[in-house]
């Protein structure tokens, strides 16, 4: 990170980012576990997405699935900072006692 500016360099991006944007070897993966994927991801039923023969189809599907997975990750993290951030302004500046004094 840049003392001067706080901006982060290329180089200096965390791992786990790069690890997550990292597509997958979808033809590793068993028909099976593919299946699960755009199942669980883009909410095709089991029974269609066991159809898919024409492999570019279910290549094009796959790789949108991890495009998804993460865009979610991503989400989750920017919620995850969201209210760290609220977690700490909450000890700053604590919310105004609801006593009433006479």
């Amino acid at each position: 990170m840049s003392m001067e500016t706080n901006e982060v360099s290329p180089t200096e991006e965390c791992e786990d980012c790069n690890e997550q944007q990292k597509k997958p070897d979808f033809t590793k993966m068993s028909k099976q576990e593919q299946n699960w994927l755009l199942m669980t991801i883009l909410q095709i039923p089991w029974h269609h997405a066991n159809k898919i023969e024409d492999e570019t189809d279910r290549m094009f599907l796959l790789d949108k699935s991890h495009e998804i997975q993460i865009f979610m990750q991503q989400q989750e993290q920017m919620r995850m900072q969201q209210q760290q951030m609220q977690n700490q302004q909450d000890i700053i500046m604590p919310p105004p006692s609801s006593i009433i004094t006479p």
